[in-house]
């Protein structure tokens, strides 16, 4: 399987197809590197339902046109060195050039940097995923693929986007709760409660709301690092699968980074939005599309990106400081 490319018309496993309802079983040609990850990618495929019409290992990707009719495509690039990653994300670039087949691309936390760089926000990326997010993210690609009819409305499309989103949140919890630890806790999970007077504050409104004088100060970096401190300190006290607001955590993060006028890495981000990696990159791209985050490429080195407040999220942070100030509260 991993020798060279394979091309197969195997027929879907049977039982419950999440992929079905909208065509026939979704097909999947798969990218692995070693028979570790051709299993977790055969797996997964099973479980979702998807027929694999064909394989190949990192030397040996077949040119675009060589490919069969595809639905999805899944990388598994957790061995790959730093050049062999980067000509898996360029195929995969151009696979998905001319709305080709979903992209879904698996790799290690080390790699991560790299991956998000090269790869556009309409891929699906998993760090170092478990069963679970392979086949929540299988479902979600096929689903969308399947959307992309003559006469699909964009309304149908967002209602599809919030849908997945769901899907791969649900698989994401029933993974923790499966894989509980003794004390009865899920592992893997930092999070951390959303305070009642933040609430919403991820999303500011560019059209309302209160604003800042002109004369206001701007919020003190020490004062927010000392939130984001504060905000993690509750975790000890209470069961962190409770509490999570991501988005919030990643707009104060790169709020208090512009302040101090420094780079913040998409890496970086993620540990601070206290989430699995999974879960964090799609909170990025979701931030993104909103227009509150903004990618900048590394001059020192292409393969790295950093992520930072757009002007319209900085703005919003600095009024809600504002207010919060008239209140007389003291947030930071």
């Amino acid at each position: 399987m991993l020798g060279s490319s394979s091309f197969a018309a195997e027929s879907p496993v049977d039982g419950l197809n999440p992929l079905q309802g909208f065509h026939d079983p979704a097909t999947l040609f798969i990218v692995a590197g070693d028979a570790v990850g051709a299993q977790a990618a055969g797996d997964a495929a099973a479980l979702v339902g998807a027929r694999v019409a064909g394989s190949s290992g990192f030397g040996d990707l077949p040119r675009p046109q060589d490919l069969p009719a595809l639905d999805m495509i899944l990388i598994e690039a957790a061995e790959a060195s730093p050049d062999a990653l980067e000509s898996l994300l360029s195929w995969g670039r151009g696979i998905r050039e001319g709305a080709g087949p979903r992209l879904v691309v698996s790799f290690a936390p080390e790699q991560l940097d790299q991956v998000a760089q090269a790869l556009a926000e309409d891929v699906q990326l998993l760090c170092a995923p478990d069963t679970a997010e392979r086949v929540a993210a299988l479902a979600v690609a096929g689903r969308r693929q399947a959307l992309r009819y003559p006469g699909a409305t964009e309304s149908e499309s967002e209602r599809l986007r919030r849908l997945s989103d769901e899907v791969a949140r649900i698989a994401e919890t029933l993974t923790r709760l499966t894989f509980a630890g003794a004390n009865g806790h899920a592992q893997g999970r930092d999070g951390y409660a959303a305070e009642p007077e933040t609430q919403g504050a991820s999303r500011p409104d560019p059209d309302g709301g209160p604003q800042a004088a002109g004369d206001e100060p701007m919020p003190r970096p020490a004062a927010i690092r000392a939130l984001i401190r504060a905000r993690r300190l509750r975790a000890q006290f209470f069961d962190p699968q409770l509490f999570a607001d991501p988005a919030w955590d990643m707009l104060l993060d790169l709020m208090a980074a512009r302040l101090e006028r420094v780079s913040v890495s998409v890496s970086s981000l993620c540990i601070a939005a206290a989430v699995p990696p999974t879960t964090a990159l799609r909170w990025i791209t979701t931030m993104v599309e909103a227009g509150l985050f903004e990618r900048e490429d590394d001059p020192m080195d292409r393969r790295r990106a950093y992520i930072a407040l757009t002007d319209k999220a900085f703005d919003g942070m600095r009024n809600y400081a504002a207010a919060v100030r008239r209140l007389g509260l003291r947030v930071f």
